[in-house]
């Protein structure tokens, strides 16, 4: 990752689609995204609104650069029509502070020695 501002990426998506994203991920540099499986208990107006109404779902979160993050939007919307309700939700949340500059290494894909990890 470059070094920029740090966000963390959050992506909810079909279950059955997880590993593709996983190897879009890969592609733009995101190594170590986290997946987290997911049944939605929501009533079905709320998931309406939402649109997500399939409630197995995966939800993938990563640190990203911001420069990564307008990568990732275009994967979204070109390969999993993100855009269009139904297929997915994803958003960015800044990471204002770290505890220690070996956790910001880590966050930023470097390792303690400098190189990529």
């Amino acid at each position: 990752m470059s070094k920029s501002i740090l966000k963390v990426m959050m992506i909810i998506i079909d279950r059955n689609k997880t590993d593709k994203l996983l190897s879009k991920l890969e592609q733009v540099g995101i190594n170590f995204p986290h997946v987290f499986r997911a049944e939605g208990t929501a009533k079905s107006e709320f998931l309406d609104v939402l649109g997500v109404g399939h409630t197995e779902k995966s939800i993938v979160f990563s640190t990203v650069t911001e420069d990564t993050v307008f990568k990732v939007k275009e994967i979204l919307t070109k390969d999993f029509d993100i855009l269009k309700k139904g297929n997915g939700i994803a958003f960015t949340l800044p990471i204002t502070s770290v505890g220690g500059p070996a956790t910001l290494q880590i966050l930023s894909g470097m390792n303690l020695s400098g190189g990529k990890l």
